[in-house]
């Protein structure tokens, strides 16, 4: 005979509910190496990036170009609109993780790339703390995605890329990290990769899927 009474219910336990990261798709940029290049610098009659730079910041210390035209100067227009595409497309914000936060708060960042041509909304910038960039994006996570703002604990935020010419990210960020080169820069094809990351879907394509 079968006893039914271990059979019975326990209705005292709270259920479990789990609900869905709600935190729009986050992308942690950096800029030197993605909105510029070697590519965008011998365009500007350049012979390469530190020769570039080396003269673009000359010309700020004589008061040849004021503060945000010396940082136009580094910005390729083309690149900066590929990426406004993007984060138009899949609805995202963006956390600068780039050299170029140091010593600017977050409204003087928006401003610089507003000024550059940018469309997109910067929600934020990593904290510089002397490690792997990876580990200072992690920290970011880890300070600003919680259950009573995003609908999810850091750990089980998932939907944010990282866009850089660097490599010293973390192991766990290996499928959310897109590499660009110094090179190049920012590629349409880069683009077109963060974008299937995000929606899962074939962009251009008759059914959109």
């Amino acid at each position: 005979m079968i006893d039914k009474s271990t059979d019975i219910q326990d209705t005292t336990a709270p259920a479990i509910t789990y609900s869905e990261c709600y935190a729009p798709f986050i992308i942690f940029l950096d800029i030197d190496g993605v909105f510029n290049c070697q590519l965008f610098y011998k365009s500007q009659q350049f012979n390469d990036y530190k020769e570039a730079k080396k003269s673009l910041r000359k010309s700020l210390k004589a008061k040849e170009i004021d503060r945000l035209d010396y940082y136009q100067s580094q910005i390729c227009r083309e690149r900066i609109g590929w990426f406004n595409e993007l984060c138009k497309d899949v609805n995202a914000v963006v956390v600068i993780s780039s050299t170029w936060r140091m010593g600017k708060t977050v409204e003087e960042l928006q401003e610089i790339m507003d000024y550059c041509g940018g469309t997109f909304k910067i929600i934020g910038k990593t904290d510089h703390n002397g490690y792997e960039r990876g580990t200072e994006i992690s920290k970011w996570l880890k300070d600003n995605i919680k259950p009573e703002t995003h609908g999810c604990n850091y750990f089980d935020f998932h939907k944010y890329a990282i866009i850089d010419d660097d490599s010293d990210m973390l192991l766990n960020q290996r499928f959310n990290f897109f590499q660009t080169d110094n090179y190049s820069g920012l590629t349409p094809n880069t683009c077109y990769k963060i974008k299937r990351f995000f929606t899962g879907r074939t962009f251009g394509s008759p059914n959109g899927a």
